[in-house]
């Protein structure tokens, strides 16, 4: 049966068994999950009026920022935001609010919300990343110099985590190679795959900056980048010398074992 609960009141109570309990998501544990533990939870125990304290206060002040913040364009992070708040317009523009009341079968949305607060606050204190900036302007197309510094392997993509020489970070997902043929010119320092690139190569890629945003992670500002080419690939200096250093060893003692010849 629909029932509204005091959204204050199902903060109170998430947060409660989440940190006694942890989180149970529904895909995995079904009936026993923590939003239908705690419906059941509030349906035999609500109390007449909002549940408001210190803590739940602070949870509910974190959950709002987190949607007003979060630039997110997932359908899932939609929803949380939908059913969890309201949109006003003030002289501030346009803000989600958190609404007084949640229906109860929308209290997995509000779960998902208060167990990322509760993860967040039990995390290792963030890196101040005040320092970092955009790479290039948005849609205005360009050349940026850049170094493959993580690759994250999805069933459906692939996403490729790159900064600049300044430490600026950027990401895409994919990419084309330019083909390079050497002749005689050629830069002989330059690694011209035609199959890729790998973690900790540096490259040259034609690319559009398409979005600016803040990593909801670790709150650092990162661009987003599509229509990418890698024009020209350096290679990983480091492996480049452990290559030289392993050919001048081998090319030492060859030279020791033919001295030893005749």
């Amino acid at each position: 049966m629909k029932k509204e609960f005091y959204l204050s009141t199902a903060v109170y109570k998430l947060d409660e068994s989440i940190k006694t309990g942890g989180y149970k998501p529904k895909s995995k544990f079904g009936s026993e999950c923590t939003s239908l533990v705690v419906e059941q939870e509030l349906r035999e125990c609500e109390a007449p009026g909002a549940i408001k304290n210190d803590r739940v206060n602070k949870l509910m002040d974190k959950i709002e920022k987190e949607l007003n913040s979060n630039n997110s364009d997932s359908e899932f992070f939609r929803n949380c935001r939908e059913v969890t708040a309201k949109s006003i317009v003030g002289d501030d523009g346009r803000r989600w609010v958190l609404k007084e009341k949640i229906w109860n079968y929308q209290l997995g949305f509000l779960a998902s919300l208060v167990k990322d607060v509760i993860k967040e606050e039990n995390s290792s204190p963030k890196e101040d990343l005040s320092h970092l900036g955009w790479i290039g302007r948005e849609m205005q197309r360009g050349n940026f110099f850049v170094k493959l510094t993580d690759t994250i392997d999805k069933p459906d993509y692939t996403v490729h985590k790159v900064v600049d020489k300044t430490g600026n970070r950027g990401i895409f997902f994919n990419y084309k190679m330019k083909n390079h043929k050497g002749g005689e010119h050629a830069d002989d320092d330059t690694v011209n795959y035609t199959d890729g690139i790998g973690e900790g190569d540096c490259f040259l890629m034609t690319a559009t900056p398409s979005r600016h945003q803040i990593n909801k992670y670790d709150g650092g500002k990162e661009t987003y980048f599509n229509r990418v080419t890698i024009v020209e690939n350096k290679g990983n200096k480091i492996k480049q010398r452990i290559r030289e250093n392993v050919a001048r060893e081998h090319a030492a003692n060859y030279i020791d074992e033919s001295s030893k010849i005749g």
